[in-house]
């Protein structure tokens, strides 16, 4: 008898899951929704300003101790020095480090396509009733100060997706937060001037915006105040997000095993022998 055996079958091609990407799609646009209605008022990052709330804390802390801790304490640190004026809060939303944490998650696609979605949601959700902005959104929202901030996220998930995809190292980590917060403030910066130019080419008119006259005030607010959180916030979230990223591999891109060898009979020959 004589075994013939077929030719090797190549293993099948991984094939990503439309229904899974669908879904951690719609996550992702959840997650920004949350990001939007998540503003918190952290102290303005100013070298005084911080060190004037990190001081309070200290006192704040010091205050909770028994009195036995605090006369040791304060036998070996000196007393901390007060400044007079009082501390600075501003408006944070996480924005930035949730689409960088979603590229470093989902990788480009998804992550590009939630922040996308979740664009869109904001500019025509109002027309059905669905508010998704902070501020509440519509057709006419790119005229808000900070409209490209939020265009800006989109670059930042792909950015963040392009540069850490395969890539587990720190230094590409590094790199795709960096590479992720400078997008969108570059993008939020060049909006916002080039939005005043165009108005006031094509209006004349320096009061045709509400936020024309303040224009150096916002961006100081929208980019060198909250500057150092998306870089804080983002790493910490990049740190939090590295199981998850595994898991949605896992998720979207199930594992197939080559098809095993088949072997086929020669007939004739097994004939030949059942009848010896």
């Amino acid at each position: 008898m004589h075994l013939v055996e077929d030719p090797p079958l190549r293993p099948k091609k991984k094939r990503k899951s439309f229904i899974g990407q669908s879904v951690l799609v719609m996550m992702g646009t959840v997650v920004f929704f949350f990001a939007a209605f998540t503003c918190v008022d952290l102290p303005t990052a100013t070298p005084d300003n911080i060190q004037e709330y990190s001081q309070e804390k200290i006192l704040w802390a010091y205050n909770l101790m028994p009195e036995r801790w605090q006369s040791e304490v304060s036998a070996r640190i000196p007393k901390v020095k007060r400044h007079p004026y009082a501390i600075e809060y501003s408006p944070y939303c996480p924005y930035v480090p949730v689409a960088i944490a979603l590229g470093y998650i989902f990788g480009t696609f998804m992550a590009v396509a939630s922040a996308a979605v979740f664009l869109v949601l904001g500019i025509l959700g109002p027309l059905v009733g669905l508010f998704v902005f902070a501020q509440g959104g519509g057709i006419n929202y790119y005229l808000q100060p900070g409209f490209g901030y939020l265009v800006g996220i989109i670059l930042a998930a792909w950015l963040t997706g392009k540069i850490t995809a395969d890539r587990r190292t720190s230094l590409s980590q590094i790199a795709g937060i960096a590479a992720g917060v400078v997008a969108v403030h570059l993008i939020g910066a060049a909006y916002l001037f080039g939005a005043y130019l165009f108005f006031y080419i094509v209006e004349g008119s320096k009061t045709f915006l509400e936020w024309q006259p303040f224009l150096f005030k916002y961006l100081r607010n929208l980019s060198w105040y909250s500057l150092p959180y998306d870089v804080l916030f983002s790493i910490a979230a990049v740190g939090l997000a590295f199981p998850l990223r595994f898991i949605v591999k896992v998720l979207t891109v199930p594992e197939q095993a080559p098809r095993q060898r088949r072997a086929s009979y020669d007939r004739r020959a097994l004939e030949e022998l059942s009848a010896r």
